[in-house]
């Protein structure tokens, strides 16, 4: 099962995410559950690097099963309203995708 965990701060602006685990929908290279969140997730992450100033920190490792963990450098500053929206459309995909897959991915919201 995938997790994923969306972080929020304390005025509940979205500041990170964390995803871990595989789907087990299908055999590694054909699950397609896998694949729909390594893309949100993964272009997430380059669309804020690439089309906002926000400042994150990044930490990724197949080797601990599909591990990957974006926060924001500072989560109690005022979010970048680009880098906050371009989150809020990955929790929309990520949403969508656990409605349909409740079986493969869980997902929760946590502040920091």
């Amino acid at each position: 099962m995938i997790k994923a965990t969306i972080y929020h701060n304390s005025r509940k602006q979205l500041c990170g995410y964390c995803i871990c685990g595989h789907a087990g929908f299908a055999q590694e290279g054909e699950d397609i559950v896998c694949a729909a969140v390594s893309v949100l997730t993964i272009n997430t992450v380059n669309a804020i690097e690439q089309l906002t100033t926000t400042q994150f920190h990044c930490d990724a490792n197949e080797q601990k099963g599909g591990y990957l963990k974006v926060m924001f450098s500072d989560v109690e500053k005022e979010a970048d309203y680009d880098a906050e929206l371009l989150l809020k459309a990955m929790v929309i995909g990520l949403q969508d995708l656990s409605k349909e897959y409740k079986k493969y991915i869980r997902l929760n919201y946590e502040e920091v």
